[in-house]
C-alpha cells in the first residue's frame, strides 16, 4: 500500500485536526504530497508543522468550504503548487444537534452548505484534474446517513444527500474517476471538536462514554485501503456494521434503539 501513494498528490479538506489530520499524516508517511485545509489559520499551521517535522511534503490552504469560491481555490492552489491532483478526500464537515421543531432554518443552511455543498463544490472543481490521473474522490460520511437520527436530523439529512450524490458519481465517472464512500462509525474526537447548536452557535461536543471508539489512526488506514482497492463503499466499526445489518434485516430494532437513545437527549446536552 505504501508504494501506491509514493508521488501521489492528495488534497484533504478539514485536515487541521481529527480524521483529516490523521489521514494526512498516514498518507504523507507513505510518500504522498499533502494539501492541507482548514478554516482556522493557527490550527492549520500546527498541523502543517507536525507534518513537515516528519519530512512530509505539504502545502496549507486556509479556506472555508461553505463558500463556492473557497472550494475552487482549494483545488486551484493544490494543482498550482504540486502540478497535479491524484486524490481528493472530502473530510471537512460539522456535527449538529437540535430537534426539528427548535432548529433555526439558518442553522440548517449552515449544515447543508458545509456538509453537502462543500463536498459537491470541491468535487466539481477537482474532477477535471482527477480524470487526468484516473484518480479518486473520497467522501467521508457517517452512519447517520443511513437513518434519520432524532435530535440530529440536520446532520443526517446533510449526509444522506451525499449518499445519493456519491452513487450517481460512481456511475457517471466510471472508468474515469473512482468515488469511494466511507461511512464512519463512532470515532474518538479531539477535545476541541465542536457541534452546531439549533440556534446556529457552537459548543463543545460532549465526550462519548460507554462506547468502544475507533481511533482516528485506524480510520485513516481504512480510508487508505479504500483508495488503493478503489472500493465504492465501506462501513467502519463493529457498531456501524451491526447497524447496517439490522437496518437491512430488522429495521424495527434500529428504530427502537433510536427512540431509547433520544430519551437521553436532554441529559446529554443539558437542554
Amino acid at each position: 500500500m505504501k508504494e501506491f501513494f509514493k508521488g501521489k498528490v492528495v488534497c484533504i479538506t478539514g485536515s487541521s485536526q481529527g480524521i483529516g489530520k490523521a489521514t494526512a499524516l498516514l498518507l504523507g508517511s507513505y510518500g504522498a504530497s499533502i494539501a492541507l485545509n482548514g478554516r482556522n489559520p493557527e490550527k492549520l499551521q500546527k498541523a502543517h508543522d507536525e507534518l513537515t517535522a516528519q519530512g512530509i511534503d505539504c502545502h496549507s490552504i486556509v479556506a472555508d468550504i461553505s463558500t463556492k469560491e473557497d472550494c475552487k481555490r482549494i483545488v486551484d492552489e493544490t494543482v498550482q503548487h504540486f502540478g497535479k491532483l491524484d486524490v481528493l478526500i472530502n473530510n471537512a464537515g460539522i456535527a449538529s444537534r437540535g430537534r426539528i421543531s427548535e432548529s433555526d432554518p439558518e442553522a440548517w443552511d449552515q449544515i447543508m452548505q458545509i456538509n453537502t455543498m462543500g463536498v459537491i463544490n470541491t468535487t466539481y472543481f477537482a474532477l477535471p484534474h482527477l480524470e487526468k490521473q484516473n484518480g479518486s474522490v473520497i467522501i467521508i460520511s457517517s452512519m447517520a446517513a443511513k437513518v434519520g437520527v432524532p435530535g440530529h436530523a440536520g446532520y443526517s439529512a446533510s449526509k444522506m444527500a451525499l449518499t445519493a450524490y456519491a452513487k450517481a458519481l460512481q456511475i457517471e465517472a466510471h472508468n474515469k474517476v473512482h468515488c469511494g464512500l466511507v461511512y464512519v462509525g463512532f470515532t474518538a474526537n479531539e477535545n476541541q471538536k465542536q457541534i452546531l447548536k439549533p440556534d446556529g452557535t457552537y459548543e463543545a461536543i460532549p465526550q462519548r462514554k460507554g462506547l468502544k471508539l475507533a481511533s482516528r489512526e485506524d480510520v485513516a488506514k481504512r480510508i487508505a485501503r479504500v483508495i488503493v482497492d478503489r472500493k465504492k463503499e465501506i462501513t467502519l466499526t463493529v457498531l456501524g456494521k451491526l447497524q447496517h445489518i439490522l437496518l437491512k434485516f430488522a429495521p424495527s430494532v434500529v428504530y427502537a434503539m433510536l427512540k431509547k437513545s433520544y430519551k437521553t437527549y436532554d441529559d446529554m446536552y443539558d437542554a
